[in-house]
Formats: C-alpha cells, sequence, structure tokens
C-alpha cells in the first residue's frame, strides 16, 4: 500500500482499504512499528520505516544474484566504451525491476530503469530478455490482461500470433530495443537462469542511440552472451555449496 504516489497512510485510511476492523488495523500497524518496518510521522500517519533501509543493505550485499553478477558486470564496463550504464534486472511479480548497477565512468544521461523502481515486462530490452523466456502459462494469462497495453507496443492482442512471436524472439538470445523507454537511448540484453532453468533476471547494456554502430551492438552482444553463461554457472555453484552449520 505504501507507494510513491501514496507515501503515508493513517490506520484508519489502511484498515479502510483494506477493508478490516480499525482495531484490527491498530494491531497490524503496532507489529510493523515494532518491527521498524513502519514508523509514525505527523498527525497520526505512518510511513516506511528503517528496517527497510537495513534490508536494502543486506541485499545489496548478500542476494545471492547480486553478488554473482555484480564483478562479472565491473569486468565488462572495462571493456566497453564509456559512455554506458550496466544493468541487472530481475522479474518482480508481472514486472520487472532493476536491483543492481555498474558503470566504468557515471553516465551523464538519465534512464528509466531506476534501481527499485518497477517497470513493464513488455517494454525496453531488459524486460524482453525476461518477457520471452518466461513459460507459457504464465504468457497467456498476462497477455489477455495487458493485451491492450501490449498491443500499443507493438505485441499482437491476438495469442497465437503473440506466442509465436515469442517463440521466434526466444530463438534469439540477445534483445536490443530503441526508445522504447527513454528517447535517444538503446537497450541490449541477455537473459539469465536460475540453476532450475527458470529465467531469473537479465543483464543488460543501454547507451546512447548515436554510439550504438552495429560493430558496438555486436561486440556488446557477444559480451553479453558470455556473461549471462558466466553468471549462471556461478549460481549453480553457488547454490551446490552446502549452506553454514548451525551454532
Amino acid at each position: 500500500m505504501f507507494t510513491i504516489e501514496r507515501p503515508h497512510w493513517t490506520v484508519e485510511e489502511a484498515a479502510g482499504e483494506l477493508g478490516l476492523a480499525v482495531s484490527t488495523g491498530y494491531r497490524y500497524f503496532r507489529s510493523l512499528c515494532d518491527a521498524g518496518l513502519l514508523t509514525s510521522f505527523a498527525n497520526s500517519r505512518y510511513v516506511l520505516g528503517p528496517s527497510i533501509i537495513r534490508y536494502d543493505r543486506q541485499l545489496r550485499l548478500l542476494d545471492p544474484l547480486i553478488s554473482v553478477a555484480g564483478p562479472v558486470m565491473r569486468q565488462l564496463t572495462l571493456q566497453l566504451p564509456a559512455p554506458c550504464l550496466l544493468l541487472l534486472c530481475r522479474l518482480y511479480q508481472d514486472q520487472v525491476m532493476c536491483v543492481h548497477q555498474e558503470y566504468a565512468e557515471k553516465p551523464t544521461f538519465a534512464v528509466s530503469y531506476e534501481r527499485g523502481r518497477p517497470m513493464p515486462l513488455f517494454r525496453g530490452a531488459a524486460s524482453k530478455a525476461i518477457l520471452v523466456n518466461l513459460p507459457l502459462r504464465f504468457l497467456r494469462t498476462f497477455h489477455a490482461q495487458h493485451s491492450d497495453e501490449m498491443q500499443q507496443r507493438g505485441f499482437s492482442s491476438d495469442w497465437k500470433q503473440f506466442k509465436a512471436r515469442i517463440r521466434a524472439m526466444r530463438g534469439v538470445m540477445i534483445q536490443v530495443a530503441q526508445s522504447e523507454l527513454d528517447a535517444g537511448m538503446m537497450g541490449i540484453a541477455a537473459p539469465l537462469f536460475e540453476p532450475g532453468g527458470n529465467v531469473e533476471g537479465s543483464i543488460s547494456i543501454v547507451l546512447p542511440v548515436a554510439v550504438g554502430t552495429p560493430e558496438l551492438v555486436e561486440q556488446a552482444s557477444r559480451l553479453l552472451r558470455s556473461a549471462s553463461v558466466q553468471i549462471g554457472t556461478l549460481l549453480a555453484g553457488l547454490a551446490a555449496q552446502e549452506p553454514p552449520a548451525q551454532t
């Protein structure tokens, strides 16, 4: 319920939104405040609490995908001409979220894929690299729910035509998109798979269209393919490790 659009709530407002008794709402809010997930602000309003920051730090340091992909991405920044930005994204419900960024020199351009900002599954190379590798059962439901929006972005509203296009895109590991999110920007992305074989996220390079020559796109695609395989191998090795003994 706590979003960019509505960052604070009273207990009464939240209880009404959720269809709860106000007394139940107070009990929930008290528990969340005790855990540091919410904190009181002013006029009986509540906002997200400091524990969110604590968990964010823990994710930056210990999340397996970030821990494995971060060093690989840093190596990639040394092999690509500036200016470019590397993004690590992962599937988030039925959206895509950037969870980590790397660059050799701080870019002078801004991109919509800010860390922590949910983005649609059907716009941009980072999203499409995930979309085309999702199970068809998920895609059928997703397509039915978002067919109008997807049609505006060049996908067919007919399920059979959409499925055929997804299968064709799936056969090409690298996805390239231009100006789908930010005017004048190009994205080049490869999918990342968890040890079980399911798509978990994507690794992508964002750069200005003006510098995205065919030779650079080919170089970036080759590096992303290699990085995707490397990250997958490292994730599998990490998953195979024995957990530390409890004392």
